[in-house]
């Protein structure tokens, strides 16, 4: 076995790059210990392999260069068994995250299959829903700070001059049973269940108040709740044309 290596032989070794050795070196991390004073050429003794090894493992695991630095400094049994059980006790709680993640994306793609398997028809109807269940958001100014709004189909509430919003986490339309709540990390509230004029509006959600005001002037002989529920179906996530925007407006028909 060679003495010295070359950056290119320890980065074939290792599955680096040549740059990714020199910012290495150049930040104090990893360092040759031989180097040219004339070309600059580094050399690495064969026993600095064990340190890139070590490198590499903590990187696998994650973390970041700052906390590996430290690490190599103050290794001990005792202090790389905490270390390991703390990252995988975060690992854990990552992969749990992601799977939580993964669920609410499976179920905002079951919703828009759902819906957009459906024909999409003109003018208002009746329908019974079940409870369906909500996260509730708030007003539009803190509606894109919220992770729940890019995970879960989008509702959106009209009452009066009010609009607020939340996302739709539970429902036959998201391929749930009655009374089936997902794991959610935040509190939900209810869609009350009952008949609910139905129709779709194409197009840009400044039309919808007119759209929802045209539904109750044609059935004004009804006894109807004052809060309208939107779902978007297709949406800025999904359409790029504002024309082509497909949402779900329902208005509760209450018992007079």
């Amino acid at each position: 076995m060679k003495a010295y290596l070359t950056v290119g032989e320890m980065g074939q070794m290792f599955g680096l790059n040549v740059q990714t050795l020199h910012y290495y070196d150049k930040i104090g991390l990893f360092c040759p210990q031989m180097r040219n004073p004339e070309t600059g050429r580094r050399k690495y003794k064969f026993d600095q392999i064990y340190q890139l090894a070590t490198i590499r493992y903590l990187r696998k695991l994650g973390y970041p260069l700052e906390d590996v630095r430290v690490y190599l400094n103050s290794r001990s049994p005792v202090h790389t068994m905490q270390l390991l059980k703390e990252r995988s006790a975060a690992l854990r709680a990552q992969w749990q995250e992601l799977m939580r993640i993964d669920e609410a994306i499976l179920r905002k793609l079951q919703f828009m299959e759902k819906k957009q398997g459906q024909i999409f028809w003109d003018g208002v109807r009746r329908v019974t829903f079940p409870e369906r269940q909500y996260i509730p958001i708030g007003s539009e100014e803190i509606l894109y700070m919220k992770d729940s709004f890019y995970f879960y189909p989008t509702i959106a509430f009209y009452e009066k001059n009010l609009k607020y919003f939340g996302a739709y986490v539970s429902g036959p339309d998201m391929g749930a049973e009655e009374g089936e709540l997902p794991e959610v990390s935040e509190s939900t509230m209810a869609i009350p269940k009952g008949d609910y004029l139905v129709a779709f509006h194409r197009g840009s959600y400044d039309e919808i108040p007119s759209h929802i005001a045209q539904m109750r002037g044609e059935h004004a002989d009804l006894c109807l709740s004052p809060l309208t529920v939107t779902f978007n179906i297709i949406d800025q996530f999904v359409e790029n044309n504002v024309d082509n925007y497909i949402t779900e407006l329902q208005i509760q028909i209450l018992e007079p």
